[in-house]
């Protein structure tokens, strides 16, 4: 082979092996800058943007007010009728919630015992899994930790309630029923500020007045609500709970539209949580659907639409 060939595919040679360590060096560059863009957030930016000590645990940094965590950490108790449920029922259903710069689906499961007919009534409430996207601005703002930058799922705490009659002789007049709610601490995505994971419980009496025999029925609720934060400067927050509605039933129909919330003593910290709901049933036998609406207000952002299915036994 002549020398000018021989020289022709050294040149070759060398080109295509300076281009393949080119573009591996390239990709190898590239595959790092993609993996510190994806984290979002390092250990130096969470510092800055929470001001940290050095020293301070970074979950006393997670503000547990309703304003600043996921739409299902604190949730509102829904309001109840003055009566106790008398069937046995499970039921569930899927949320969809949104506000700016965040969105989240979650599972929702229930489930209803009547441990003696219209006097004492037993019902848990249990979220096993919420899928969620937060913008890195919302992130920020609620202090979350660089570590969980990019979790997207989460599970909730199980919610119980016992449900007593009151003062039954009332009854052709006025409907009244005491609520004792408990909190039992199950959940992760704390670090996500997506649950509390800590206790909290809350105590109300309902009032149900029927207007006639028009199938409508006013309902009320007064009572406390309180949960375990982790602060400095406090260790639980408190709050007074409230409701006010409508009620109908007829032809196995059931529609509720209510106004309710509580309101916390740290005023300015979004602790003033607010909603409308409006609920659908339809029985049929021992099966119902369900169709629910909830628009929050004040310091509770979130429009949620849920649909589920009951069964009844």
């Amino acid at each position: 082979m002549p020398a000018e060939y021989k020289g022709h595919l050294r040149m070759a040679f060398l080109f295509f092996a300076y281009c393949s360590m080119l573009i591996r060096n390239s990709l190898l560059v590239l595959a790092l800058w993609l993996s510190c863009t994806a984290n979002g957030q390092t250990a130096q930016q969470w510092a800055q943007t929470v001001h940290w000590d050095g020293v301070t645990h970074w979950s006393r940094y997670i503000n547990m007010l309703p304003a600043k965590m996921g739409p299902n950490a604190l949730p509102i108790p829904y309001l109840t009728n003055g009566s106790v449920d008398n069937d046995d029922w499970v039921s569930g259903s899927l949320q969809l919630h949104s506000r700016p710069g965040e969105k989240a689906q979650s599972i929702v499961l229930n489930g209803n015992i009547s441990l003696v007919k219209d006097l004492i009534a037993f019902n848990l409430s249990y979220i096993p899994a919420e899928f969620y996207t937060m913008s890195d601005s919302l992130k920020r703002e609620r202090h979350v930790y660089y570590e969980f930058w990019n979790d997207k799922k989460a599970r909730g705490d199980l919610l119980m309630n016992v449900n007593i009659k009151l003062l039954k002789k009332w009854e052709k007049n006025i409907q009244l029923a005491l609520r004792i709610g408990y909190r039992y601490p199950s959940s992760n995505g704390f670090a996500s500020s997506r649950f509390t994971d800590n206790m909290g419980y809350w105590f109300d009496v309902s009032a149900g007045k029927p207007l006639g025999h028009s199938g409508f029925k006013w309902i009320g609720m007064l009572g406390f609500y309180c949960w375990q934060i982790d602060r400095n400067d406090l260790r639980q927050d408190d709050a007074f709970l409230f409701g006010t509605g409508l009620e109908y039933r007829k032809n196995n129909w059931k529609w509720e539209t209510s106004f309710s919330g509580y309101l916390g003593y740290l005023e300015k910290e979004g602790d003033k949580p607010m909603v409308f709901r409006s609920s659908l049933e339809k029985k049929f036998s021992k099966n119902a659907g369900l169709l629910k609406f909830q628009q929050g207000t004040h310091d509770y952002k979130y429009t949620t639409v849920e649909a589920g299915y009951r069964r009844y036994f």
